[in-house]
């Protein structure tokens, strides 16, 4: 954290911190270090109560192949909510 780094005498304008959207934005060297290292990296199981239920709406959203079903949930469902412009 900023605040053990601030402890052990690293000073402010030392410290960069960055944010990426997603895994191609990094370069390989920066992937590997946060992300792919055996050494530094961190897995953890995530899972969701209930998500046995979820599965099938998950899959009609995201998956490929599913356009038609997306399409028809929206004509059905799109009036439901409101958009801010």
């Amino acid at each position: 954290s900023l605040d053990r780094l601030r402890l052990e005498g690293v000073k402010r304008e030392a410290v960069a911190i960055s944010r990426f959207k997603g895994l191609g934005e990094m370069n390989p060297e920066q992937l590997w270090e946060t992300t792919m290292s055996p050494d530094t990296r961190r897995l953890m199981r995530v899972g969701m109560p209930g998500s046995e239920v979820a599965r099938p709406v998950m899959n009609m959203l995201m998956a490929k192949g599913e356009s038609a079903g997306r399409r028809a949930w929206m004509e059905e469902n799109g009036a439901l909510v409101g958009a801010e412009l």
